[in-house]
Order: C-alpha cells, then sequence, then structure tokens
C-alpha cells in the first residue's frame, strides 16, 4: 500500500512538474518537483515572472506546500537536478539540502529555474502521510530569504462517499539496477502504466534522493530525466541564510 502511495505522489508530482503555472490551489507551490526553467528553443522568451510570483506568495495569494517528498538518508550538501519536456520545451528544476534546522530538521532549497528560490524547514521525521513542512520561504538567488505562509493541512481533503471510478490501466513493476545518470548507479523499481492507449513508465530509485524519480517515458519518449546528482557538503546555498 505504501509503494502504491508513494507511486501515485511521483506521478501527481511529475504531471505537475509538466505544468507552467508555478503553483496551484489557494495556491500551493513546490510539492516535490516544480517544473522550471524553460530554455530557449527557438521561440519568443516568455516573460520574467519572478518579481510576479514573489509578490503573490508574499501577499498569500499563494502558499507553500505542506509537503516535500524527501528520501531517507538526508544529509546536508546533496542536490538533486531534473531536466523535464512535457512537449512546452525543456526545463530544469533543482533541489539541495542547505543546512540543519534543529533535531531531524533540514532547510531544503528548490531552485525553481524561473528567477525565484522556494524554501522549506522540513521534518525529515514526520509520520508517513503527515505533513512534513514546518516553515517556508521565497527569493531570488543570492538574496535573503522572505517568509511565506504554508498551507494548512486537512486531512479528510479529497474525501469522498461516492464509490471511486473502476481503473482499466494496466500496471506492471519490474526491477532495473546499475543505471547511470547524473553522475550515480541507481538501482530499483520501473512501474509501467497502460491506460487509454499511452503508456507510462516511471523508473523509481532505491538510492534516489528527493521524489526518487530518475526517469520518465511517455509514449517511447522521456520526458523527465535526472541530470544531476551530487554531493558537496561546502557547496553554496542559492538564497542569502543569515549566519
Amino acid at each position: 500500500m505504501r509503494k502504491t502511495m508513494m507511486l501515485c505522489s511521483v506521478l501527481l508530482a511529475a504531471v505537475l512538474a509538466g505544468c507552467k503555472t508555478g503553483g496551484s490551489g489557494e495556491k500551493g507551490s513546490g510539492s516535490g518537483g516544480s517544473d522550471t526553467g524553460k530554455k530557449d528553443s527557438g521561440k519568443t522568451a516568455a516573460p520574467d515572472m519572478s518579481d510576479t510570483m514573489i509578490k503573490m506568495h508574499l501577499d498569500g495569494q499563494m502558499k507553500a506546500s505542506y509537503w516535500v517528498a524527501l528520501h531517507d538518508s538526508v544529509s546536508v550538501g546533496q542536490l538533486w537536478e531534473i531536466s523535464s519536456d512535457f512537449g512546452a520545451g525543456e526545463s530544469v528544476s533543482a533541489w539541495q539540502v542547505v543546512k540543519m534546522s534543529g533535531k531531524g530538521e533540514f532547510i531544503i532549497e528548490n531552485n525553481t529555474g524561473q528567477g525565484y528560490v522556494l524554501a522549506y524547514r522540513v521534518d525529515a521525521w514526520a509520520d508517513a502521510g503527515q505533513p512534513n513542512v514546518k516553515e517556508a520561504w521565497i527569493g531570488k538567488p543570492g538574496e535573503e530569504p522572505k517568509a511565506i505562509k504554508v498551507l494548512e493541512f486537512k486531512p479528510a481533503e479529497g474525501a469522498t462517499t461516492t464509490k471511486p471510478v473502476e481503473s482499466k490501466a494496466r500496471v506492471t513493476v519490474d526491477k532495473f539496477s546499475d543505471v547511470k545518470l547524473g553522475g550515480k548507479v541507481f538501482s530499483g523499481d520501473v512501474t509501467t502504466v497502460e491506460d487509454g492507449g499511452n503508456t507510462t513508465k516511471t523508473w523509481l530509485a532505491d538510492n534516489g534522493w528527493f521524489n526518487r524519480v530518475i526517469r520518465m517515458d511517455m509514449n517511447g519518449k522521456t520526458v523527465m530525466t535526472l541530470k544531476k546528482a551530487h554531493f558537496d557538503e561546502k557547496a553554496p546555498s542559492w538564497l542569502k541564510w543569515p549566519k
């Protein structure tokens, strides 16, 4: 059951990563994987929305996610960089563990690549299914972080008394090993979902970091792939944290 829930979270994060809104809801952002940093594809560059996004967070129109996907062996200096392309051009999102912040808590930064950085104080010991974000901040790279509000956790959110629609999707899970990506070698499970004529394959690494997804294919095309898995405990943070 826990693996199934993890897979659902991963697939949801991947779909959200394909969106270019930068957040959702009353309104949340983060949640384990934002898609960011569109590169030049020969088209007219999109306007810089970083100031608008920062203002919306500071005004409370958007709020930080109460949950960040986090691996078991968290260590200061871990960096995880994902490239994705869901049809609107390649984009990059990077996560790193900046520093410890109390017993079992860490400051995690997400460089969205859209000109701003989201940061979270995360409880690495939080129970499964419970929120793990204690505080959140936003800012431009090199600037001091500014505190923003975190979405309220509602345990009954999404609950329904109606009978769920029975899925006809065909799901198969196989093992993979010795896959080299981002400077590391991974092993884990690759899950294939066939539904409505579409096929999605997701590689979830046992030894991966953050949401642990190292690759995703849709209908034979790679739409997400790990670019960097790097460890450097002296790596500089993206935001300017007070000493």
